[in-house]
């Protein structure tokens, strides 16, 4: 009997009577009759539609996934997935969940992960059992689900796909501004419905302004019967929701009409709105003209602070803190901000004075919500700025939907949010996932020029610029960068930033390994990108800025990490040497532990998990990885008959592009070729696959002829006939060499073979358990 069949136990369980005093405990308020309706249901919503201000953050995390977690509800899987349109949103979040799961006392039971630009953290990754709460960006949650991580090594990539597709429940929340998420979304749902995963995967959408039309797609409909369509009359009674949706807020049109940037007597009218001793928050609607905007203020000799996107993430954290300390009593109150879109969904921000420009409907409830957001004050006032009619001044937005906009500014003189009319806004998305597109994804080798298939267009719309991610270097110092050293940045304006200063951009070559030059035809969404500091483009307060020149202040924390690539076995580095056998009963008793808390999976899964493991490393047994392990050890700790797994030391091998896990697989197809197992594909599959370099294909990658093995070998074996030496290990003994057949690599199999090539096989697998599975 294997340890995985004798019992199946969730990682975390809750004492709480009731939802209500749970719920007390975690954010010391009651909940709202819908939060309690939501957390007791029988059935995950599909849709949840309340108004700003209202609670969906605590209803959707405590009520819908994490009161079922610790009660042991069937449809709350491992890993609660919350997707949202910012990283000021996340980082926001972050600090909400973190602080309910300590109140409640199961932070060391449920992990907290967060995935956006400059966050490559995936060290949740080694504990598939355990409950997580992963929040992060729409550019990173869904680039990741579609085997495309953004600012992640493509090895890693189906990692990320497999945790972000089974066993989890999707929610996304303030959809009304991601864009072609949207759609990618509601695909994604209707294609793990179809196809199958592995454990119970559902998806929820919230948002103040979500309408029914937008969630439907080709191949997704949305079920009526599980939409939430907003508060009851009972939720409406609550003092706190009934000040929130009264809350005093007189619209103002502004004295300006933006026709092509800001002049110095606009920002003079602006600051003169601003209320002493109150806070007064200006939303504009670009980057660039808050900035030059913020410079007006600060020549006007008015003191401001300016917030948006671009922004290093040590320094982004900073004013990340300056903001939800604004409520603070002894915070100083007398604050004028101004931002882009970052302040204007999620954000736990309430002002006394608001100012924005013009701006889809929607994203106008959304920035109208963060005006005496609690209904705290007696009075409070918003102003609207409107912008010519001009497409290059419209940007990001169309025309089009300023004119709705301004129809219905029109018509009113409060935006409290019982004051809104109801309305009907069309969206229109230009890329829709199809399950063509999907598959084409699961396959995550590099073509012949070294790209890989880009996912970007189901992301954010083609008007829309994808972002990339920069960091600067003082020196030639060339390694990689650590989380607080990341700023992102829009493709188009790096591009011109690069045209204009000349800049010597690097890039990590993953197949290769190594930084090299790179130019602006060669930029995709994602890449993370070192910059020469001494040709400038940002400040610690004016964050990213192609018109600044001066150097750039380095962060001091640089660490010398070692980038991943094709020739490197990074996890085969240890402190200390371990043997093959050691290593291998390790990773068994690592798998049994795992499959003993997952349920969903068949004993024949289950069993060749197992198997894959046994064999998972024998290819280390290869002459080539031993004399890699052994120039990392010293003399005395080489010993002539142990076979070794790790050990200290640069791990790069003789041939470059030996893979250690694709001799591994050849060698199990060959150890029980008389044996035709039921899963053996599976199997093999799943050994040559483990660190995500071999996968659909066998075939070198490197563009490079490194030296005169390159033609005649094929991931370092050699394509003329190659061998592992006789080893024992526990399960597995071979009495004489093992010949290692490469041929199945090859389209054009040897004659007389009658099994089916590598991709074949591979691409045999895929159809059969779908690419989530």
């Amino acid at each position: 009997m294997y340890p995985w069949e004798l019992t199946i136990e969730l990682s975390a369980t809750t004492s709480y009577a009731n939802f209500e005093e749970f719920f007390r405990k975690a954010t010391s308020n009651n909940p709202y009759p819908y939060q309690k309706k939501l957390a007791e249901s029988s059935d995950i919503p599909s849709v949840i539609h309340v108004p700003t201000g209202a609670g969906k953050t605590e209803a959707a995390i405590l009520g819908v996934w994490l009161w079922r977690r610790l009660n042991n509800d069937a449809n709350a899987p491992t890993r609660l997935i919350y997707c949202l349109p910012r990283r000021v949103l996340v980082e926001q979040t972050e600090k909400r969940v973190k602080e309910w799961l300590e109140n409640l006392g199961v932070e060391k039971k449920i992990g907290v992960v967060l995935l956006m630009g400059g966050s490559k953290d995936q060290e949740f990754a080694k504990y598939p059992t355990k409950d997580h709460i992963i929040i992060g960006t729409q550019d990173m949650l869904i680039s990741g689900a579609l085997n495309r991580a953004y600012g992640a090594s493509p090895f890693s990539w189906p990692i990320l796909f497999g945790l972000l597709n089974n066993d989890c429940l999707w929610i996304l929340d303030e959809v009304q501004i991601m864009e072609n998420t949207l759609p990618t979304s509601l695909q994604l749902d209707a294609f793990r419905k179809s196809i199958g995963t592995f454990g119970s995967v559902h998806t929820v959408w919230m948002s103040a302004t979500v309408q029914s039309e937008w969630l439907k797609t080709v191949n997704y409909s949305l079920p009526d019967d599980h939409v939430i369509h907003g508060l009851t009359k009972q939720d409406q009674q609550y003092n706190s929701l009934k000040k929130r949706n009264d809350a005093v807020k007189k619209l103002h049109k502004s004295k300006i009409t933006l026709k092509s940037k800001y002049e110095r007597k606009d920002a003079e009218y602006l600051a003169s709105l601003h209320q002493k001793g109150t806070v007064t928050a200006i939303i504009i609607n670009t980057v660039k003209r808050a900035q030059e905007l913020y410079d007006l203020f600060k020549k006007n000799g008015v003191d401001c602070k300016l917030i948006h996107s671009r922004f290093r993430v040590a320094d982004r954290a900073k004013l990340n803190t300056w903001i939800n300390d604004l409520d603070k009593k002894d915070t100083d109150q007398d604050q004028i901000i101004i931002s882009t879109q970052v302040l204007e969904a999620g954000v736990d921000i309430s002002v006394r004075t608001l100012i924005t420009e013009i701006a889809p409907w929607s994203n106008l409830v959304q920035r109208f919500g963060r005006c005496n957001r609690r209904g705290e004050l007696d009075d409070a006032d918003v102003y609207w700025i409107d912008v010519a009619d001009d497409t290059k001044q419209s940007l990001p937005y169309d025309e089009d939907d300023f004119k709705y906009s301004r129809s219905q500014l029109a018509k009113l003189a409060h935006v409290s949010p019982n004051a809104l009319p109801k309305y009907e806004e069309h969206r229109y998305f230009d890329a829709v996932l199809r399950k063509k597109d999907l598959i084409e994804l699961f396959d995550t080798a590099s073509d012949l020029s070294g790209s890989y298939v880009d996912p970007s267009r189901f992301v954010r719309t083609i008007k829309q610029q994808l972002d990339v991610n920069v960091f600067w270097r003082a020196d030639d110092k060339k390694s990689m960068p650590v989380k607080g050293e990341i700023c992102s940045v829009s493709i188009g304006d790096l591009k011109d930033f690069l045209k204009k200063s000349q800049n010597p951009s690097l890039v990590w070559n993953y197949v290769d390994g190594k930084w090299e030059r790179t130019d602006s035809s060669k930029l995709f969404p994602g890449q993370t990108i070192m910059l020469d500091s001494t040709v400038g483009g940002y400040s610690e307060t004016c964050g990213w800025n192609t018109n600044i020149s001066k150097d750039v202040n380095i962060i001091e924390n640089q660490k010398d990490i070692d980038g991943d690539s094709n020739d490197t076995d990074a996890q085969s580095k240890s402190s200390k040497p371990v043997t093959l056998n050691d290593h291998t009963k390790h990773v068994l008793c690592e798998i049994n532990e795992i499959l003993k808390n997952i349920s969903f999976l068949d004993g024949d899964i289950k069993n060749a998990l197992v198997t894959a493991v046994t064999y998972h490393d024998t290819g280390k047994a290869h002459q080539i990885f031993q004399n890699t392990m052994k120039m990392g050890m010293d003399s005395k700790s080489q010993s002539k008959n142990a076979v070794w797994a790790k050990s200290q030391g640069n791990h790069r091998h003789s041939i470059p592009g030996f893979r250690h896990e694709a001799v591994s697989a050849l060698f199990y197809l060959k150890h029980t070729e008389k044996e035709k197992e039921k899963s053996q594909d599976l199997v093999a599959y799943l050994i040559a696959s483990h660190h995500g370099k071999v996968r659909m294909s066998m075939r070198n990658i490197s563009r490079k002829k490194h030296n005169k093995h390159d033609d005649n070998h094929l991931l370092g074996i050699n394509v003329d006939g190659d061998s592992l030496p006789k080893f024992t290990i526990d399960g597995i003994s071979t009495t004489s060499d093992t010949d290692i057949d490469i041929s199945l690599a090859q389209i054009g199999r040897k004659s007389g073979t009658s099994n089916p090539s590598w991709t074949e096989m591979t691409v045999g697998l895929r159809d059969k358990y779908g690419p989530f599975r």
